[in-house]
């Protein structure tokens, strides 16, 4: 366990062994977003909708300066708002209202800044991939201290990511009752005011045959962006490696040709 954004692109050992990996991971048609993917992120809406007012004030309070920084470009904020002390805590609920995949799973890893940092703390040598049991053992001192929401919306953010923990924090969620999170009604998503935001979770009327879901879409095409981002950093960085090794061969050669 470390932060659930993260993402690692493994350095290949051989441009030809790289190449076998880009060719095998295109073969994989990745871009439809699975039921599970979808729950994934149905949970990790309502986990962020649901949290209560004293939660998301708890959560903010133990960001780090970096974070805040970050959280006020997420949510489109000047920075000095991120200093307002209890007047935050409405601005950043209204500022969570349809905000992207990418950028909410940023703001929950930032609000379970501490609860994540607990739980690391507790599992010791065996944070990096914590087995369900590993996770039983610790997760009821990190709820006592940070409280079941902030607790269960860090096994969301978990759920939701690529993290190698991310099957254990699945089954947290499909198993322990303590961690069922919240439906978010239809109703409430209508009230306005101080109901809480909906996420795009009102519930819509059925589609005809052949008909497009524009939210679907619009994941889908954020799917297919971050896809392509990671695919650039890896030809990236196999090009500088390639050029690096070349560079080091050449002055191999150099060496050898420059008479003793």
């Amino acid at each position: 366990m470390n932060d659930p954004q993260a993402t690692d692109v493994e350095e290949p050992q051989t441009d030809e062994a790289a190449d076998e990996v880009t060719d095998a991971a295109e073969e994989i048609d990745d871009d439809e977003l699975t039921e599970q993917d979808e729950l994934d992120l149905k949970r990790l809406d309502n986990a962020l909708a649901t949290l209560d007012d004293e939660s998301l004030r708890s959560g903010l309070s133990g960001i780090t300066e970096k974070q805040r920084q970050d959280l006020a470009v997420q949510l489109n904020l000047p920075r000095a708002t991120m200093h307002l002390g209890e007047a935050l805590t409405p601005l950043v609920r209204r500022k969570l209202r349809g905000l992207a995949i990418d950028r909410q799973l940023m703001v929950a890893t930032a609000i379970t800044n501490k609860a994540n940092d607990a739980t690391v703390r507790a599992l010791g040598d065996r944070s990096e991939d914590p087995s369900r049991e590993d996770l039983d053992e610790v997760l009821p001192d990190v709820i006592e201290q940070h409280g079941i929401e902030l607790t269960r919306l860090m096994v969301a953010s978990y759920a939701a990511s690529d993290a190698p923990c991310r099957e254990a924090m699945r089954e947290i969620l499909d198993t322990d009752e303590r961690f069922v999170i919240p439906e978010v009604e239809a109703a409430d998503a209508e009230a306005g005011g101080a109901a809480l935001p909906s996420f795009g979770l009102v519930a819509r009327p059925p589609r005809k045959k052949g008909e497009t879901d524009p939210e679907r879409a619009r994941l889908l095409e954020q799917r297919k962006a971050q896809k392509a981002e990671r695919r650039a950093a890896a030809q990236h960085a196999r090009a500088a490696k390639a050029t690096a090794l070349a560079a080091r061969r050449e002055a191999l050669h150099a060496s050898k040709r420059t008479p003793s």
